[in-house]
């Protein structure tokens, strides 16, 4: 027989198996073998048959198929898109191809990427993969949310592995419908269904259940079991959250089955890696998916048979089964099938099966309702380490977060603006721009690592933006990046270079840090330098030059050691400098022999200052017997000298921080003399040579008590100019011997006595010598010369002269002229003025800070005195200056002038109020320039409801109820606001103490309520709220007194003709006569109409939040 003629004499439309390609009419199906399933691409082997030997197959490939076969009710299709075509065998006359059909999830395995996911879901991502293939249909059945990603990496991954972990890493799993579109050209419609555990599936067909495979067109089912199977019944998930510093858990278990045994907790712990979950519902939603995942295999449906409408991922109907309907869901079906080629072709090719065809499958499934979830799918391991490179926003150093990250992109990253060659081509439909933007928008945001890292200490390192950083991955895992350091390479050299190709001038014993301010210039730097006999340690930064070095001292420039500077430590800056220590300072000379001792220890000082004590007591007691004045400050200084005294108060008196303060006592590190230390805050300067302190210009020296200079040698003042000495109460000079000399050697010599008498008192003789000139003496009123009883009176125009013995003349001549006399004018004495050594100055503000000025005050202190004046401007007194400290009691106020802005006026002037003052008096610290201010806040509370609900009768929503505060207290100061007056100069409203209601919508019982005066006061919060300056307007408006409140209206005349204050009348009025229709409550003397207060309130009520209702 012809095996041509006999292929060709029966057309596909005889065939119970057709297949539709790219070629049609080429082929005629002889058999397949297909898989299908949840989680997987269907696979279709094809063994088709053709009369022509050498067919070219590359049309087929990549292009659509379809497998058909027929069914009870026409035919049933699976769509696809060939992927193998390939020759099998022939005998010469028929030939035998293969054909492989595939989903369009086949592609997916031919494209391995290395790219970035940011800020995605898992939807997200199957989109942004799917969208890169047009074949690509797909839908989504999802009932639980899922968790977006800040990150998500495939590296070096297929699309189809990538996606599939991504689907199992959330639970979801897959299914493939396929369109059932026969008599079209083939298409290879199927779509991907996407679900979730929690999805509904489709129903499918019945099927009966029979042992022999006779009778029905659609297919039966010949065998079916149970596979029952020992599975995990808990699951406990973990993971490590660093940016909230919390470890998040998800717990499931399962129940165990009635009648099941009592056996162990099987439980799966799952504490891989960290950042896996953002909150505990994402971990307790994967532990549960896990556990779901886990027990898919406890029971488990095997079957087979011939049904020809078993699909994947429908709930089929199994009847007849030992009398029973059961229901079940395919995870997987395989599929064997022979085409009816007729009795002559079987027997051609020897395979009597062709006569009439079969078809056979056999599947897995489970019962219906049990959760289908994907096994989990281990990722990818990234080994090793990587590079790359700091990116951040355009002309920035710097670009971090607030926990240590920074923004990276790998030199594998194509996009927009790649790293210097690397790749704009992204080769993606739906993501063109990529993943490499170059800058700030990089979604890779690593953290750094550091040698140590706590709750706020550690190391803190933040490489800056163009580094070229090193980067592992926690656990391997690509979506972990973490930056491990930093490398020097290529334009990037290390700040110390040495060694080969560097300008050095050593083979690299500098070892540091060197920073970088933002704009590239040198900031600051750390340097150890290991030279031999040369160690140097240095901190310096750029800002004013400043450095501390120790050790070997040199000069450096960039990593050339330079010229010798000496040895020691230096501490240095071209700005300014500070030592400040709280328990005192020592600078001191003296070595202790092999750097031993304490840290306070001053032996020598205490031995020389010992010394100074005995010189100042003993001269002062030398002194005090000469009626000279004793040395008053020698008690300081001996109070001094205790509290440095390790044998007195300078020392530990128990342990610090839980160790003994004493000394090493021989091979023990404690148990000897106490430790010793300042008992006061005192600056102790100590050299055993000389200390000099110099300077080309002024040097000042000030002491609140005492200054006290003690030389056991000489003391000596020296000054190119002029020497002064000023004192506030006595001068003393005493010489024990040598005598006392006081020599102008140009000009005069003055000594003067302003209040009190001079004496000149010596215990031998007393000689004034003019050796130019002449010597005078004057007195106002009268000139004695006394020697024992012998006396000469000159006073007024006589001379008188007393002597008990003889009164002798001598001269060579006695010429008496006759009287004669010239006055004497006498040069005035200054009178000293008063000096102030404690003083203070008080400044008055109200509870908003702002300053009382312009008020009368009497200041009354603890002395009894009292300081009046009226303050400044800024609410300050002048300065209360005594002679001790004295503490200032209270204050009586009076305003000078009162202008109550924005409310409601008053003829009662205020009344003077006394304030109490506490913790404050005059002192000696910053003498001059000391200041406190005196505040008294009053009380303050927000709206009630009932008042809200007034206000907005008229004002609508025009205000923001919420800023508004209604305060017990006055405005201008504490109490000094006129009686019976309220102020409204903003958002507050300040109401006198007898004035203040906790609730002004409550009609009063025992007087009249205060509805029109509250509206009044609403109207400046909502003047205020509008833009409208009340404070300002206030003082050319309420200034004129009652006359700016009264208003008539006229014909025509609307709100914002009238000023502020009449518009606050307006609105009390209004809201008495029309809201409350009551006359009772009217706050004006002379109202309005209700028919001319519904005209000129009208435009406002239209719309209260228009400006161009605030007065003109």
């Amino acid at each position: 027989m012809d095996l041509v003629a006999a292929l060709t004499g029966y057309s596909q439309t005889t065939r119970h198996i057709r297949i539709d390609t790219a070629m049609p009419g080429a082929f005629v199906v002889e058999r397949f073998h297909g898989r299908e399933g949840v989680d997987e691409s269907f696979r279709f082997e094809i063994d088709v048959l053709s009369s022509e030997p050498y067919l070219d197959l590359t049309p087929l490939i990549g292009h659509a198929a379809r497998l058909r076969i027929a069914t009870g009710a026409g035919e049933r299709s699976w769509n696809g898109y060939v992927t193998h075509a390939a020759y099998a065998d022939s005998d010469g006359e028929i030939t035998r191809y293969r054909i492989t059909m595939e989903s369009w999830l086949a592609l997916l395995r031919l494209r391995r990427n290395c790219l970035y996911f940011v800020d995605v879901d898992t939807k997200d991502i199957c989109e942004r993969v799917f969208g890169d293939y047009p074949e690509a249909h797909r839908r989504y059945e999802l009932k639980e949310p899922l968790r977006k990603f800040s990150l998500r990496g495939q590296y070096r991954e297929t699309d189809d592995a990538f996606v599939l972990r991504q689907l199992a890493e959330a639970g979801l799993s897959l299914r493939i419908e396929h369109a059932q579109d026969a008599g079209k050209d083939a298409s290879g419609d199927h779509t991907v269904v996407v679900f979730d555990r929690r999805a509904e599936f489709p129903r499918g067909s019945a099927i009966a259940y029979r042992h022999q495979d006779v009778g029905d067109p659609d297919g039966v089912i010949t065998q079916f079991s149970e596979r029952h199977q020992m599975v995990p019944d808990r699951v406990v998930a973990t993971s490590w959250k660093a940016d909230e510093l919390l470890a998040l858990a998800g717990h499931a278990q399962r129940q165990p089955d009635d009648k099941a045994p009592v056996l162990p907790v099987r439980e799966i712990y799952d504490g891989q890696r960290a950042g896996r979950f953002e909150t505990i519902d994402d971990a307790q939603r994967f532990a549960e998916q896990r556990l779901d995942a886990l027990c898919l295999p406890k029971l488990i449906h095997y079957g087979a048979g011939s049904s020809r409408t078993l699909e994947i991922g429908k709930v089929h109907t199994l009847t007849g089964y030992l009398g029973k309907a059961i229901t079940f869901v395919p995870l997987s079906i395989e599929h064997e099938a022979v085409n009816n080629l007729g009795a002559d072709i079987g027997a051609l090719l020897g395979r009597g099966e062709l006569d009439k065809g079969l078809y056979r499958n056999r599947f897995v499934a489970v019962p219906e309702g049990t959760a289908i979830v994907p096994p989990y799918r281990e990722r990818p391991t990234v080994h090793g380490v990587q590079t790359a490179i700091v990116v951040g926003e355009s002309g920035s150093r710097v670009s971090s977060t607030r926990d240590h990250q920074v923004r990276v992109q790998f030199p594998w990253m194509r996009g927009a603006a790649p790293l210097p060659g690397g790749l704009t081509d992204t080769a993606s439909r739906s993501n063109p721009a990529g993943h490499a933007p170059g800058d700030h928008r990089s979604g890779v945001l690593v953290r750094v690592a550091e040698s140590s890292a706590g709750p706020n200490f550690g190391h803190a390192f933040t490489p800056r933006v163009g580094a070229e950083v090193v980067i592992g991955f926690e656990s391997g895992n690509i979506d972990m990046p973490v930056v491990l350091g930093q490398v020097y390479g290529g334009r990037v050299q290390p700040p110390f270079a040495a060694g080969e190709g560097s300008d050095a001038n050593h083979p690299g014993t500098l070892t540091g840090l060197q920073t970088q301010t933002l704009d590239g210039q040198s900031g600051s730097r750390w340097v150890m330098d290991d030279a031999a006999g040369q160690l140097r340690h240095e901190l310096s930064n750029s800002t004013a030059n400043s450095r501390l070095a120790q050790g070997y001292l040199i000069e450096q420039q960039g990593s050339v050691r330079g010229a010798y500077r000496g040895e020691g430590f230096e501490l240095a800056t071209q700005g300014w400098g500070v030592v400040r220590a709280g328990e005192g300072v020592l600078v001191s000379s003296t070595a202790r022999r092999l750097a031993t001792s304490t840290q306070m220890d001053v032996a020598q000082s205490v031995g020389q200052l010992k010394q100074a004590v005995q010189t100042a007591q003993g001269m002062s007691e030398t002194a005090a017997a000469a009626h000279a004045r004793e040395l008053a400050a020698n008690a300081a200084q001996a109070d001094f000298l205790k509290a440095i005294d390790s044998a007195q108060d300078g020392k530990y008196t128990g342990a610090v921080n839980g160790q003994s303060a004493t000394k090493a006592s021989g091979s023990q590190r404690d148990g000897g003399d106490p430790v010793e230390r300042f008992a006061v805050p005192a600056v102790l300067m100590e050299s055993p040579e000389n200390i000099v302190l110099t300077t080309p210009h002024s040097a000042a020296s000030y002491a609140a008590q005492h200054v006290h200079l003690t030389a056991q040698g000489d003391a000596h003042v020296a000054a190119a100019a002029t020497v002064a000495a000023a004192s506030g109460d006595a001068v003393s000079l005493y010489s024990a011997a040598g005598g006392l000399k006081a020599i102008a050697s140009d000009g005069p010599v003055s000594v003067e006595a302003h209040t009190s008498t001079m004496e000149i008192l010596a215990d031998q003789s007393v000689r004034i010598v003019s050796t130019d000139n002449r010597v005078d003496v004057l007195a106002k009123d009268a000139i004695v010369l006394q020697q024992g009883p012998n006396r000469i009176t000159l006073k007024g125009g006589d001379i008188t002269v007393e002597t008990p013995g003889q009164f002798l003349v001598k001269s060579g001549a006695h010429p008496f002229p006759g009287p004669a006399s010239e006055s004497v004018s006498l040069p005035p004495l200054p009178i000293p003025a008063p000096l102030a050594l404690f003083d203070e100055q008080i400044r008055f503000v109200n509870e908003n800070g702002e300053p009382l000025g312009n008020v009368a005050y009497k200041l009354k202190l603890a002395d009894g005195s009292t300081v009046s004046g009226v303050t400044d401007d800024n609410g300050r007194t002048e300065r209360v200056s005594t002679d001790g400290p004295t503490s200032i009691q209270s204050a009586t106020l009076t305003p000078t002038q009162v202008v109550d802005c924005c409310g409601r006026t008053s003829d009662v002037p205020p009344p003077s109020v006394k304030v109490d003052i506490k913790g404050i008096g005059t002192n000696n610290m910053l003498v001059g320039s000391s200041e406190k201010s005196v505040t008294v806040k009053g009380e303050s509370r927000p709206l009630t409801e009932g008042e809200i609900e007034m206000a907005k009768t008229v004002f609508q929503d025009s205000i923001d109820y919420s800023a508004v505060r209604v305060h017990k207290g006055s405005y201008f100061w504490f109490n000094l606001q006129s009686k019976h007056t309220a102020v409204t100069p903003n958002n507050n409203m300040y109401f006198l103490e007898e004035d203040f209601e906790e609730d002004f919508s409550v009609s009063k019982k025992d007087g009249p309520s205060k509805f029109g005066w509250f509206m009044h006061e609403m109207t400046h919060v909502w003047q205020h709220q509008r833009g409208y300056a009340v404070r300002w307007h206030a003082l050319t408006v309420t200034i004129r007194g009652q006359g700016a409140y009264e208003y008539k209206i006229e014909p025509g005349q609307v709100f914002s003709d009238f000023n502020m204050e009449q518009q606050g009348n307006i609105v009390a009025d209004y809201y008495a006569l029309i809201v409350m229709d009551s006359y009772v409550d009217v706050f004006s003397a002379t109202p309005g109409s209700k028919n001319q207060m519904r005209q000129v309130i009208a435009p406002f009520l239209q719309d209260p939040k228009d400006a161009s209702n605030l007065p003109k």
